[in-house]
């Protein structure tokens, strides 16, 4: 007889047939020992693994024995050594090849002739005993898979680099060409991510022991039939059967209900019994058909049943489905736990939902989802030991919320009305869930006025009703509006006001450019800063008006379809400006007082709001005045003349010198071009020195006319004066308008020349041929 037991590495094939072999006193053969050993013996004789043909020569000439369940290589017991991390690496590239695999397979069969046994490997009911008595096909999760590769403890990689390594392998194995790991039509298949050893053992034993029951029945039944009829009819009988089988949901019917014990049938020579804990309150009566886990049908006290495990293996046959195909399950957060929460989904197992993944906002408070009955998809599935589940509700949340505004765009058109509830605030307005899905409700659609804080419209929670005045499907933006239940006031504006118009209103307010005032409900205007006052520059408007103000203004201007009013407030007042050119004509003179000093001069102030501006250069005919504040100071009282009114552009302009004669004038009338006169040196720069005139007046003595003797540099020349000294210069130019007059050493000193020449001339009678233009001429040689 042979039991053959096919499966991927870690599901406990190794250990479950040693344990079923001694159980049911079978040799127990293990089929990839064969193909280590070989893969042990190449590595140490260093044969390339990659060269087919030497490694199929080399392990032909190799001798295996199988004593004991302990392979013997070449004589020698090498079963200790067949798990080196080595040996992993390599082993499923050696029995990939096909004539290599045809030798082990030959081996086995010769091995297991006259022998009884459970064997296990990658291709046992596939290939190697295709016929074998019974099949079983053992798997589990990948996690579970690696994790009892790790506690073997005969690797030295970690637990992530040994997953890494099985999926490689079983990747490998299912795409050989020969011999791929796969099950066999007709093999039992035992899921043992969440079965013990025993559990599995028992399953396999009680199938095998099941199967020798019946046809020792059928045996007794048919006894003075033939064999070849009995063996007819018995696996005619084996095929109609429904037999139970350990490791499986059955149908079992309930025959007896205690305080703590509910008694099943299942079709066993005993009853099972389910302690009522199992039941959590919904207890059966006598007579209902439940579904039941059958442990095993062979327990020391009847057949092991239970209700908890069958539900556990029901959802979690589910929740695979669920996970596969992509739907949701149902649960309930049930508590908080570190890193997000620990959902209830029935049947005694529970799922973790990542806080990130718990809604589709952002959770603020984590209590606050404690109890919420929900749907989940299920993000993985894996066991270590016992079943864990990671769910993720905001996907699925983000589906509904999806599904519920494409509904809201189909079916909701602009105009209509919709309730929603308040659910935050931003500067530019409020948004509004209308079923996990926002509209925006703007600051400037909560009414026809002036809106400063959307708080005073609408509260946090608060659920409203609101228009729809803007559907945006392919953007998937929704505008609400409060003040489309109320008619536009704007409709009625050219029937109530008028430019010109004088009005009343309250100041809303008060920004630092004007202010806001509200003439009736959803009505505001805009009174900006320049239009306060006539005749006072307003550096705040809320030193002019405040929040609450009753003030009266004039219409400016409007703008219907932009909803805007142009306010002003000095309107309503007399413009000084009109009459100004008559108050102030030009040559007035006026006290005023200095109310600001500038680089370029001063700003005098003749009334209450009209200033008027003195330049620096009107200060003083003859004084050089850098600036005015040498001068003047504010506060200081000032008499002075207007010199010019310009009503149009509110300037005017007044100056101090002009309250004198020009003295000017009197320089230009008493030193023409030509005359000079004794002056006192006032400064000395680098283009020359400043005299000043017997009556005030400063001119300059350009650098090129300080010395007559070309080869002295000024440098030189100016050496020879000082501030104070007296110097007589020759005027060489006047320019009054420009208040400007240019003097000369050299010309002075030039035309003395030409004085002493002439009156010699005219003193001497010999020389009458030498005239002043030789003069001039020898000067210039």
């Amino acid at each position: 007889m042979v039991v053959a037991i096919d499966g991927p590495a870690g599901t406990g094939k190794s250990t479950v047939a040693g344990k079923v072999a001694k159980d049911l006193n079978l040799t127990y053969l293990n089929s990839g020992s064969f193909y280590r050993a070989l893969t042990l013996a190449l590595l140490d004789s260093g044969i390339n693994l990659d060269d087919e043909k030497s490694v199929v020569d080399f392990a032909k000439k190799q001798r295996l024995d199988y004593v004991n369940a302990r392979l013997i290589l070449n004589g020698k017991d090498v079963d200790d050594l067949l798990h080196q991390d080595k040996v992993d690496a390599n082993v499923s590239k050696v029995s990939s090849f096909v004539e290599l695999r045809h030798f082990v397979n030959s081996r086995m069969r010769q091995i297991v002739k006259s022998l009884s046994i459970i064997c296990e490997g990658r291709d046992m009911t596939t290939v190697v005993f295709p016929d074998a008595e019974f099949k079983f096909y053992l798997d589990a999760s990948i996690d579970v898979q690696a994790k009892r590769r790790f506690d073997q403890g005969v690797s030295g990689l970690s637990l992530e680099e040994i997953k890494a390594a099985i999926i490689k392998r079983d990747e490998m194995d299912r795409n050989k060409a020969e011999g791929s790991l796969k099950k066999a039509k007709d093999a039992f298949y035992i899921d043992t991510s969440d079965l013990t050893i025993n559990d599995v053992c028992a399953i396999i034993e009680s199938k095998i022991k099941s199967k020798g029951f019946a046809m020792e029945k059928e045996v007794e039944k048919n006894g003075a039939q033939g064999s070849d009829n009995i063996y007819t009819q018995l696996e005619a009988s084996i095929n109609n059967m429904e037999p139970v089988e350990d490791g499986a949901n059955v149908k079992a019917t309930v025959v007896q209900v205690t305080d703590d014990i509910v008694f099943v049938d299942v079709n066993c020579k005993s009853e099972g019994k389910i302690p009522v804990s199992e039941f959590a309150g919904n207890l059966p009566k006598e007579g209902d058909v439940i579904t039941v886990y059958l442990v095993s049908q062979f327990g020391k006290n009847g057949p092991i049943v239970s209700k908890q495990k069958a539900d556990e293996k029901r959802l979690w046959e589910e929740l695979k489905v669920a996970s596969e195909q992509k739907t949701p399950v149902e649960g309930v957060i049930s508590s908080v736990t570190k890193g997000g929460y620990m959902v209830n989904l029935g049947g005694g197992i529970s799922a973790f939902l990542p806080i990130s993944q718990a809604d589709a906002q952002k959770v603020e408070k984590e209590d606050k989802l404690i109890g919420v009955k929900s749907k989940f998809y299920v993000e993985r599935l894996y066991s270590n030991g016992k079943r864990n589940v990671v769910v993720n509700r905001r996907k699925y949340l983000e589906e509904q919320i999806n599904e519920n505004r494409d509904k809201f765009f189909e079916t909701v058109k602009i105009g209509d009305t919709v309730k929603g509830v308040v659910k935050s605030f931003t500067s530019f307005g409020a948004f509004i869930d209308l079923g996990g899905f926002d509209g925006l409700l703007h600051i400037n659609d909560m009414s026809w006025g002036h809106v400063t804080r959307p708080k005073d419209f609408v509260k946090k929670g608060q659920e409203i009703e609101l228009k729809v005045i803007r559907l945006d499907p392919e953007g998937k933006r929704i505008n609400l509006s409060l003040k489309h239940f109320t008619e536009d006031p704007w409709v009625h504006f050219e029937e109530k006001y008028h430019v010109n118009d004088i009005v009343k209103g309250k100041v809303t307010k008060v920004p630092d450019f004007g202010a806001f005032i509200e003439l009736e409900e959803g009505i505001e205007g805009l009174a900006h800063i320049s239009e306060f006052s006539w005749t006072k520059k307003i550096n705040k408007p809320s030193d002019m008006v405040k929040e609450g103000d009753e003030v009266e203004c004039m219409i400016l201007g409007y703008d219907i379809q932009g909803g805007r009013v142009s306010l002003g407030l000095k309107q309503v007042t007399e413009n000084p400006w009109d009459s100004i050119a008559d108050k102030y004509p030009v040559g007035t003179k006026i006290s005023g007082k200095v109310v600001k000093i500038a680089n370029s001069g001063a700003f005098v102030q003749l009334e209450e709001g009209i200033d008027a501006f003195l330049a620096g250069e009107d200060l003083s005919w003859t004084k050089k005045i850098k600036h005015p504040g040498s001068e003047i100071k504010v506060d200081q009282p000032l008499d002075v003349v207007v010199l010019d009114c310009d009503p149009e552009n509110h300037r005017i302009r007044v100056g101090v010198k002009q309250l004198t004669d020009n003295p000017w004038k009197a320089f230009a009338e008493e030193y023409r071009v030509g005359g000079t006169l004794a002056g006192e040196v006032t400064s000395i720069n680098d283009f020359g020195i400043f005299v000043k005139a017997p009556n005030g007046i400063e001119g300059l003595v350009n650098k090129a006319n300080l010395s007559d003797d070309r080869d002295v540099p000024f440098e030189e020349a100016v050496k020879k004066y000082n501030v104070g000294d007296k110097v007589n210069v020759y005027v060489v130019s006047i320019d009054v308008d420009k208040e400007r007059v240019a003097f000369s050493v050299k010309e002075y000193k030039r035309a003395q020349d030409r004085a002493e020449i002439s009156q010699y001339m005219s003193s001497s009678n010999d020389d009458r041929a030498y005239t002043i233009g030789d003069s001039v001429k020898s000067h210039e040689e």
